[in-house]
């Protein structure tokens, strides 16, 4: 079994590992949620409870109850119609949420150092490392390991920030991910050429840094790693897109620069 199938096996979603939705809201929420973080929307789309409805073979209740969650979590805004279409995010917007990541990551990092991780948390820990690193170890990426590399990303961040088991820091974070192009589940291959692969490599590195330093109870360390990490991709992404032609008032999703 190759690493990306490994990796890419494992339930997760979003800005946490996936399950079983309690509801059908839920799971018409978290769906419609990806799909939105995911670009599958132009910006400022409207959405229509109709053909939601006939897509997705459900009743237009569900649909009215889940558009109105996704905006009142900002990923949506008043439409034509009484109905909803996609937010506008701005590059200022996007580059805050880094900043506030940041500072909320760093902050869990340091709690870990000061009260130590047992150990099912840094085997955990330590399986994300060594995938990044037995994918590093080919010298270059393939498009099908984008992917697998998200979860493994996202994995470790999210890792990172339930195991300070502190539930306001998490909400908080998990906010801050739902703003298109800030999470840990987007990183940066804009080209699989060699410059991105050394900008992953480098990454990956400040992983092992910061691991190592929660695990060596360096409190200090720990956070100053994880909020020069996260700083790190807020300016790549703040390089790539401030001078694109279109603007960033709509969000260009991975999948459609890379390359």
């Amino acid at each position: 079994m190759s690493n990306a199938t490994h990796f890419g096996e494992r339930k997760m979603s979003g800005s946490r590992p996936a399950k079983v939705p309690s509801s059908r809201r839920e799971s018409l929420v978290v769906l419609m949620r990806n799909r939105i973080l995911a670009g599958e929307f132009p910006t400022g789309f409207h959405l229509q409870e109709v053909p939601l409805a006939e897509q997705l073979g459900v009743s237009r209740t569900p649909i009215r109850e889940s558009l109105a969650l996704l905006a009142k979590e900002g990923l949506l805004e008043p439409g034509p119609k009484r109905g909803y279409k996609i937010r506008r995010f701005s590059l200022d917007e996007i580059v805050e949420a880094y900043e506030v990541r940041a500072t909320l990551e760093g902050m869990a990092c340091r709690l870990l150092a000061e009260r130590g991780l047992d150990e099912v948390d840094v085997r955990s820990l330590r399986e994300c490392l060594e995938f990044g690193d037995r994918m590093l170890e080919r010298g270059m990426f393939t498009d099908d390991e984008h992917e697998p590399w998200l979860e493994m990303n996202n994995a470790l961040h999210f890792s990172l920030v339930a195991a300070s088991r502190n539930t306001m820091l998490a909400s908080f974070v998990e906010q801050t991910q739902r703003i298109p192009l800030s999470s840990a589940r987007h990183v940066h291959w804009y080209k699989l050429d060699r410059e991105n692969f050394e900008l992953a490599r480098r990454a990956h590195r400040h992983h092992h840094e910061i691991v190592d330093a929660i695990v060596a109870r360096q409190s200090g360390r720990a956070e100053a790693r994880m909020r020069e990490h996260i700083l790190f991709s807020q300016a790549l992404v703040h390089e790539q897109f401030t001078h694109q032609k279109i603007g960033f008032d709509t969000v260009v999703p991975l999948r459609r620069i890379r390359g």
